[in-house]
């Protein structure tokens, strides 16, 4: 999970640094092209089966949610909203995933689990600048929330399919079909490519490397052995990095209050961590 956090919060700072050389539906494409690719040479190197017939509407489901709207959504609705906005938004994932595993009897949340949350919510507030700039509301504003619902959509259901089936195996079949969502979205993904220049082909293949194969395969994991409430709260600390990555990488020197709510945003993990677990109920004699 920590290495998920590192590694999501550095993609951010790799869609800026590529952006202005590719399209929005050319970036989904390519990045998912390159997942898919990486998925399938180890699906073969594996040996594994297909999923059964009945599992392939909710796989379906799956990678339609979770990476073709979610990309799209994201890509799109990055052109018209503000970084700190679109930080806001993707934040409101866990608290979306909690409540969705409320309402459906999945999940049980602690009063603890419920503080932690408002606290990393509190410390995003800061970091991504809201307070100082306030959000901006238009159509990108609803393209990225639709991708916040899309991701906690994705996270149930991922979670229900790795009972059944491993976690790689669930991520290979869902990035094959996401991708495939992406495609028509892509005008001309050749061209795009032989454009790119080294550096930003080195960013196209971290993203479709790292961020993409290995940590959608890997959060598989984190999902069946963490509690939702524990693992979902962990996210908030994404922004985090990507405020530090930018320092680092990009020169771009976070305010006062960025480094406020990151101290809020680990405060609030922490909670979550430590406090936020149910309890197992204790065996009767």
């Amino acid at each position: 999970m920590g290495f998920n956090l590192v590694a999501w919060g550095m993609s951010w700072v790799n869609v800026r640094a590529i952006v202005h050389e590719v399209g929005a539906g050319e970036l989904g494409a390519l990045r998912y092209l390159i997942a898919s690719t990486v998925m399938l040479v180890v699906w073969f190197f594996r040996g594994r089966p297909l999923p059964a017939l009945c599992d392939v509407p909710q796989i379906a489901l799956l990678g339609l949610f979770g990476f073709t709207l979610y990309n799209l959504g994201i890509n799109y609705g990055e052109r018209t909203v503000d970084a700190g906005t679109g930080s806001m938004l993707i934040s409101c994932v866990p608290i979306l995933v909690v409540l969705f595993g409320v309402i459906t009897g999945r999940e049980q949340v602690t009063p603890f689990a419920w503080l932690g949350i408002f606290i990393s919510m509190l410390g995003v507030a800061f970091t991504s600048g809201v307070f100082d700039q306030g959000l901006t509301l238009n159509e990108g504003t609803a393209l990225i929330f639709g991708s916040a619902v899309c991701a906690a959509v994705q996270t149930l259901m991922s979670k229900a399919l790795t009972k059944r089936y491993s976690a790689i195996d669930v991520t290979t079949w869902a990035i094959w079909l996401g991708t495939l969502g992406l495609l028509p979205f892509a005008q001309d993904p050749l061209g795009t490519a032989a454009r790119l220049s080294p550096s930003a082909w080195g960013h196209l293949l971290f993203l479709g490397v790292v961020p993409a194969a290995l940590c959608y395969t890997l959060w598989g994991v984190v999902l069946q052995r963490l509690p939702m409430t524990v693992a979902m709260g962990s996210v908030y600390v994404i922004p985090l990095f990507s405020v530090l990555f930018s320092w680092a990488i990009l020169a771009e020197k976070p305010a006062a209050a960025a480094l406020t709510g990151g101290v809020l945003t680990l405060v609030g993990v922490a909670i979550v961590q430590t406090l936020g677990a149910p309890k197992p109920a204790a065996k009767q004699a």
